[in-house]
């Protein structure tokens, strides 16, 4: 008993330092943050996983703070990484949120509204069905594993114990979010095409018989068409998204 006590001792404030880092990517992380996922299923998977791992990473923990400030200063640093690390990928499913509002507005179905689960907020109907898509594809992958050792492998980018690259971090964001926005342009390029032809051809429409309701006559053939180049770039457009998540997650996952 004595013997299981001091294990517990030792190997308490290392459990705490990683949980914190994992706990906190974990609840900003899509797939694993998402609102549909129980909090008590992500803490207890945060912890499993803290565990598991903490054997292996203890030689890059920093020891024991002797002070309470210390360490409310280095769980707090922990947080900030593991919080970092978890927005990266959310921030990428915005480029889906993008595409899918180009759409809808293109397509005539920017009024729809549904639960994004992405997002946890409403959102467009293609934004929705393409989040709902990009988490099933990640399992099917099993992509999700990459998430998983992209927080493990971040003590190789990370050290605990050192203060976090704020600036570093601003500047990740930035990228991010401005390479988020030119995805989700890239991925609804071909409804801005095709919704400039089908509006320039209203308009000449309107011109010759001025005395038609152009706009809403043609408003069904305009989600009619929308819909069927829906189908035909969804397998396309999913792929190009996947693509752009593996090649970011490879830069935690591979960090050397």
């Amino acid at each position: 008993m004595a013997t299981l006590q001091t294990l517990i001792a030792g190997h308490l404030f290392a459990w705490l330092l990683v949980f914190t880092r994992v706990g906190s990517a974990f609840m900003v992380m899509p797939l694993f943050g998402d609102q549909f996922v129980p909090v008590r299923v992500r803490l207890l998977l945060a912890l499993v996983i803290s565990v598991i791992v903490t054997p292996a990473l203890e030689d890059r923990l920093p020891p024991e703070p002797v002070s309470l400030m210390a360490l409310f200063l280095l769980l707090g640093s922990e947080v900030m990484i593991g919080v970092f690390i978890g927005s990266l990928p959310r921030l990428m499913f915005s480029a889906l949120e993008v595409a899918g509002m180009i759409i809808a507005m293109q397509t005539g179905l920017s009024n729809a509204f549904v639960f994004n689960p992405a997002l946890a907020s409403q959102g467009s109907l293609p934004g929705s069905m393409l989040s709902w898509l990009a988490l099933l594809l990640i399992l099917i992958t099993n992509m999700h594993h990459m998430l998983i050792m992209a927080v493990i492998n971040s003590y190789e980018l990370f050290q605990p114990g050192t203060a976090p690259p704020v600036d570093d971090f601003g500047r990740m964001v930035v990228h991010m979010v401005s390479e988020s926005f030119a995805i989700g342009v890239e991925m609804s390029a071909p409804f801005i095409a095709t919704g400039l032809v089908f509006a320039l051809a209203l308009g000449v429409m309107s011109r010759l018989a001025p005395q038609m309701q152009v706009f809403t006559v043609f408003m069904a053939a305009q989600i009619g068409y929308g819909l069927i180049l829906f189908s035909l770039t969804l397998g396309a457009m999913m792929i190009f998204w996947l693509r752009h998540f593996e090649s970011n997650l490879v830069d935690f996952v591979n960090p050397g």
